[in-house]
């Protein structure tokens, strides 16, 4: 069964590679193609989707939950001289996820998950060591309340 935190990851991560924000962007929960070593360059986005609360105290397909969503913009210096690959990427992120506040978190919708609300939370940044050197690191927050239903197929497998 697909978890709906592999969903919004991936949702999350197909947006962010439309925006083009110049760096490879990597869901924690896709895997790789079997023989392939999931790796990312140093200067890359991360992106990780998790379970924060159950909004109900019901067990069923449908119930309310809220996840919390992280984008990590990681940038080192040595591939970047002027800042200006950080700046930009940090920038087409903010952009994204901007889209989806408001009725822009429909985008989300998908594989058994329909998105109720997308609340952007607080950004970090800080001074990071990466490989050999220093770059930098902002990490965007975000809270998502939804709703998972699993398909006909996946909840059959699951009843066994």
């Amino acid at each position: 069964m697909t978890e709906p935190e592999e969903t919004l990851e991936a949702r999350v991560v197909a947006l962010l590679n439309s925006a083009d924000p110049g760096l490879v962007v990597v869901g924690a929960l896709a895997p790789t193609p079997e023989g392939v070593e999931k790796i990312a360059p140093l200067s890359h986005i991360d992106v990780v989707a998790d379970l924060s609360a159950q909004n109900l105290d019901w067990r069923g397909p449908g119930v309310p939950c809220a996840y919390s969503l992280r984008v990590m913009v990681r940038v080192a210096y040595a591939d970047d001289k002027t800042g200006a690959l950080f700046r930009d990427a940090c920038r087409a992120v903010r952009v994204a996820l901007v889209a989806l506040t408001g009725d822009g978190c429909a985008a989300l919708d998908g594989g058994g998950f329909s998105c109720d609300a997308f609340l952007l939370d607080t950004t970090t940044t800080a001074l990071e060591s990466l490989g050999d050197g220093d770059g930098m690191n902002k990490t965007y927050t975000a809270t998502v309340s939804g709703r998972y239903t699993p398909t006909t197929t996946e909840t059959e497998a699951e009843n066994g």
